[in-house]
C-alpha cells in the first residue's frame, strides 16, 4: 500500500503538461499578434455580431507604426518579408479602441519560406466590445508599395496622396524597411505608368528617399508589367543588359520590381525606376533631354523636351541634332559620342528592342562649351526579347533572327567605315562579360527565381506555364547571341 501505482503518477504529470500547453496557446503571439485556434475564436465572437464587408478594417491594425498595404475587393492585407531570413520582421500594432487583433493558429506559420513560396493565405480576426470581422494576410518576399490619391482615383494631372513602401530586402540597412511619405501622383491612362513625386507633409517641400536601394530621388515612375511578358522579366532583363552595355555609369538605370496597391486595389506587378530628367542624369541647367514618345505612320518621330519648359527655344539643339545627322561630314561627326551609339546598337540588337530603335527613347544633348554633344538613351520598355507591338502587323517570341532598324548608327557608318569594326571589336568583348550567354540566362534565371520564391507566381500565374515561359526565353537568348555571334562578325 505504500507504493502509488505508476499509472497515478503518470496521469498526475500529463495533467500539469495538459494545464501548462493550454496555458502557453493562450499566450502564444506571433510578430505582436495573439495566436488562437479557429474553434477558439468561433466561441469566443458567437455572440458577436460579424461584419461581413468591412469597410475600415485596414484602420485597426499597422506594422512598425505604418498602414499596411489593403487590397479592399480581396479583404487582403500584403506584408513584404525577406525569403533569406528564417524568422518573420515587424510587429503588428492594434489601432481600434478596445480592439483585439488575432491570427487563427496555422501549421504555415513555423514554416515562413514555404508559406510565401506558396503564396499561404492567413485569417486575421479584429474583436471589439460586441462586434468582429475578419482578413486574409499574406506575406510576400517581394516589395510591395501601396500609393493613393485623396481623390480616390489617379489621373493624367497630380493629385496629392500617400505612398509606403514595404523593402524585405533593404540594402541600405541590410534588412526589412518601411518608408512612407506623402506624394503628388499621376497616372498615364494610354501606358498605364504612374509617376510621383515625394514631398513632406505639408507639400511645401520635396523630399528625396531611397526606395528599394535604388538611390535618394524625388521623382519616381511605377512601369506595369506587360500582361504579354508571361514571364515577367523581360523588361527587367533588357535593362540589366543596358547598364552592362552603355560603358557610363552615369546612364545607368537602376529598377526592381514591387506588388503595387493603387488606392486600396491590388494591381499586381510594376517596376519601379526613378524618374528620367536632368537631376536624375546630373546635367547642367543648358543641357537637354527629348524624349522621342511616338513615331507616326509616315516616320515622323515625335519628340518632347523634358525637365524643361515645352517652347519652342528648348527645341533648338534638337533641330541642331537632327540637322547634324543629316549631314556628318567634317567636324558634324565629332558631335555624334560614338561610344554611345556604338553601345546603344549594341543593346538594340541584343535585347531586340524595336521600340527603343524608333521610339521610346531620348536624345540627350550636353553642352561641351564648345558645342554639344548628343547620346541616346532607352526608355524601359515592354517590347524586348521577342516581343513586339501589334501594330506593325505580327509577334512573335521566337524572333531570334531579326535585326532591329537603327537609322542613325546607319548613318554613322557611312561616315566612317571604321565604326562598324569598333562594334564588332566591343560585341566581342562584351560577349565574354554581361553578353555572355550563360550571364544573360544565370540573370534571367535568377530575376525568375525570385518571383516564384517571393510568392508571386503561384498566387497570378500557372507554374506549368511559367516554367514553359521561362524556357521560351532561356531558348530565345541561346539562339539571340548565336546568331548575332554571325551578325557581328560578317559570317
Amino acid at each position: 500500500m505504500k507504493k502509488r501505482p505508476v499509472w497515478i503518477g503518470c496521469l498526475i504529470i500529463a495533467f500539469a503538461c495538459c494545464v501548462l500547453l493550454f496555458h502557453v496557446v493562450d499566450n502564444m503571439e506571433f510578430c505582436g499578434l495573439r495566436v488562437q485556434t479557429e474553434e477558439w475564436l468561433e466561441a469566443k465572437t458567437a455572440e458577436m455580431h460579424f461584419v461581413d464587408k468591412p469597410e475600415n478594417v485596414d484602420e485597426l491594425i499597422q506594422l512598425d507604426g505604418q498602414r499596411i498595404p489593403y487590397d479592399r475587393s480581396g479583404n487582403t492585407f500584403y506584408v513584404s518579408q525577406s525569403t533569406e531570413a528564417a524568422e518573420y520582421a515587424g510587429t503588428f500594432q492594434a489601432m481600434g479602441d478596445n480592439c483585439e487583433i488575432y491570427i487563427q493558429r496555422d501549421e504555415a506559420l513555423g514554416d515562413k519560406q514555404s508559406a510565401i513560396a506558396q503564396g499561404h493565405v492567413f485569417k486575421l480576426w479584429f474583436l471589439t466590445a460586441d462586434t468582429c470581422t475578419t482578413a486574409n494576410l499574406v506575406f510576400s518576399g517581394l516589395p510591395v508599395l501601396s500609393i493613393g490619391a485623396e481623390a480616390d482615383s489617379l489621373t493624367a494631372a497630380y493629385a496629392q496622396g500617400d505612398m509606403v513602401v514595404y523593402n524585405p530586402d533593404d540594402t541600405d540597412i541590410n534588412g526589412m524597411s518601411v518608408k512612407q511619405s506623402a506624394v503628388t501622383v499621376k497616372q498615364n491612362e494610354n501606358t498605364g505608368t504612374i509617376t510621383f513625386r515625394l514631398y513632406k507633409k505639408a507639400y511645401k517641400e520635396e523630399r528625396n528617399l531611397s526606395l528599394l536601394g535604388l538611390g535618394k530621388h524625388t521623382s519616381w515612375k511605377l512601369y506595369q508589367v506587360s500582361e504579354k511578358d508571361d514571364t515577367f522579366v523581360r523588361t527587367l532583363l533588357s535593362v540589366y543588359v543596358w547598364n552592362g552595355v552603355c560603358g557610363d555609369e552615369s546612364l545607368q538605370r537602376g529598377m526592381g520590381l514591387a506588388e503595387v496597391i493603387v488606392n486600396d486595389r491590388y494591381a499586381g506587378l510594376y517596376y519601379l525606376a526613378p524618374k528620367a530628367g536632368k537631376g536624375f542624369l546630373g546635367l547642367q541647367e543648358t543641357d537637354r533631354i527629348y524624349e522621342c514618345e511616338d513615331m507616326l505612320e509616315d516616320g515622323t518621330q515625335v519628340f518632347e523636351v523634358v525637365g524643361d519648359e515645352d517652347i519652342p527655344e528648348n527645341y533648338a539643339q534638337l533641330d541642331a541634332y537632327q540637322s547634324v545627322l543629316a549631314d556628318l561630314s567634317g567636324e558634324n561627326i565629332s558631335r555624334i559620342d560614338l561610344d554611345n551609339y556604338i553601345n546603344y546598337h549594341i543593346y538594340l540588337q541584343a535585347v531586340c528592342g524595336i521600340r527603343n530603335s524608333q521610339e521610346e527613347y531620348y536624345v540627350i544633348a550636353q553642352n561641351q562649351g564648345n558645342g554639344y554633344l548628343y547620346r541616346r538613351w532607352p526608355e524601359p520598355t515592354e517590347y524586348v526579347w521577342g516581343l513586339y507591338p501589334s501594330r506593325i502587323g505580327w509577334q512573335s517570341l521566337t524572333a531570334a533572327e531579326n535585326i532591329m532598324e537603327d537609322e542613325a548608327y546607319h548613318l554613322i557608318v557611312e561616315q566612317d567605315a571604321s565604326v562598324a569594326a569598333y562594334t564588332t571589336e566591343r560585341w566581342n568583348e562584351l560577349r565574354q562579360s554581361v553578353l555572355s550567354t550563360e550571364v544573360l540566362t544565370q540573370a534571367a534565371y535568377a530575376y525568375e527565381k525570385r518571383l516564384a520564391d517571393g510568392g508571386y507566381i503561384v498566387r497570378e500565374a500557372q507554374q506549368e506555364t511559367y516554367n514553359d515561359s521561362c524556357g521560351v526565353l532561356q531558348d530565345m537568348i541561346i539562339k539571340r547571341m548565336d546568331y548575332l555571334d554571325s551578325y557581328f562578325n560578317g559570317s
